[in-house]
C-alpha cells in the first residue's frame, strides 16, 4: 500500500504542474484537464454521520487521458460547531471505459486516503478502497451497479445498484444545457468497523472493576437506501451541479470508540462548480 501511494502522489505531482481531471473522455483531445469545488452540507458516511454534524467544502483537481486512464485529488476541509479545519486528502487512480454505441461504460478505481489523526468523521477510519463501476443506459433509464472494497484495520466488501432518468432542455440561455438525473440507489456491504470500550464488572450488583470489550460486524447487510436527483448546468467549459439527496441508513452500527455515530434519515446537497478544459 505505501509503494502503491507513493507512485500515485509522484504521479499526481507531475501532471498538477499543468492541470486538473475530467469525468468524461473526449474524442478530439488527448487530454482532459478539470479543475473545481464541491460543498457538502452533511458529510455522512451512508447516512452515517458524527455528532457534530460536520460540512464538507473540497477543492478537486486531476487529468483524464484519451485512452481512458486518469487521476484524481480532493482536498476536504470540515466544517462543524467546534472548528473549520483541514480533514484529509484523497487520490484515486484508474481506468474509464465505453462502447462504441457509448450506452455501456465504465470504470476501473483505485484510492487512497489520507485523513488527519484527530478528525471524527465516520469515513476516516478508512485508508483505501478500490473497485469498479458499470453503467448501462437505454431510452428509458441508466442502470448502475458496482462493487469495492474498502481497506481500514479490517477490510470491508461493498456492493451497489441504483437506476436514475434523465431530462435534457437545450438552448437554455442561448448555450447552455439543463438535464435533470431523478435517481435511487440500494447499497450493501460488512461493517469490520471495531469498537472497543470500558464496560463496568459488577458482582451481586457492586461494581467490581472494568474490562475492555471490543465488538465489530462483518456480517454483509443493507446500508442505506438513497434518493437524489441531480440537476447539472452546462455552458461552455463550466458545469454547475447541485445534488439534493435523502439517505435512509440501514443495520447501522458504530464505526469506533472515539467517535459519537449517528445514523438518522438525512437529507442533504452537493454543490459543485466544474471546469473541464
Amino acid at each position: 500500500m505505501k509503494k502503491l501511494t507513493t507512485l500515485l502522489l509522484l504521479a499526481l505531482l507531475t501532471i498538477t504542474l499543468q492541470a486538473q481531471q475530467a469525468d468524461s473522455i473526449t474524442t478530439k483531445k488527448k487530454i482532459t484537464l478539470t479543475t473545481g469545488v464541491s460543498f457538502n452540507s452533511g458529510l455522512n458516511y451512508y447516512g452515517r454521520t458524527d455528532s457534530l454534524k460536520s460540512r464538507g467544502i473540497y477543492p478537486f483537481v486531476g487529468i483524464t487521458f484519451r485512452s481512458g486512464l486518469y487521476l484524481f485529488s480532493n482536498f476536504i476541509f470540515v466544517n462543524n460547531a467546534a472548528a473549520t479545519t483541514y480533514a484529509a486528502t484523497t487520490v484515486e487512480a484508474g481506468y474509464k471505459f465505453k462502447n462504441k454505441k457509448e450506452n455501456f461504460r465504465g470504470n476501473i478505481f483505485g484510492s487512497r486516503f489520507f485523513y488527519n489523526s484527530d478528525i471524527s468523521l465516520v469515513q476516516s477510519v478508512l485508508k483505501g478502497q478500490a473497485g469498479f463501476n458499470l453503467i448501462q443506459t437505454n431510452k428509458i433509464l441508466g442502470i448502475y451497479g458496482g462493487a469495492d472494497a474498502k481497506f481500514s484495520d479490517k477490510t470491508d466488501l461493498g456492493l451497489y445498484a441504483g437506476i436514475d432518468h434523465s431530462f435534457r432542455i437545450d438552448s437554455v440561455g442561448k448555450r447552455g444545457v439543463i438535464v435533470i438525473a431523478p435517481a435511487a440507489y440500494s447499497y450493501f456491504g460488512t461493517q469490520r468497523f471495531t469498537k472497543t470500550w470500558l464496560q463496568q464488572k459488577r458482582f451481586l450488583f457492586l461494581p467490581v472493576g472494568e474490562q475492555t470489550v471490543t465488538a465489530s460486524s462483518s456480517r454483509f447487510s443493507l446500508l442505506s437506501y438513497e434518493l437524489s436527483c441531480p440537476v447539472i448546468y452546462g455552458i461552455g467549459n463550466m458545469n454547475i451541479i447541485i445534488t439534493p439527496a435523502y439517505v435512509l441508513p440501514q443495520n447501522v452500527i458504530a464505526a469506533n470508540g472515539q467517535s459519537v455515530q449517528e445514523a438518522g434519515n438525512l437529507f442533504y446537497t452537493t454543490a459543485t462548480v466544474r471546469f473541464d478544459l
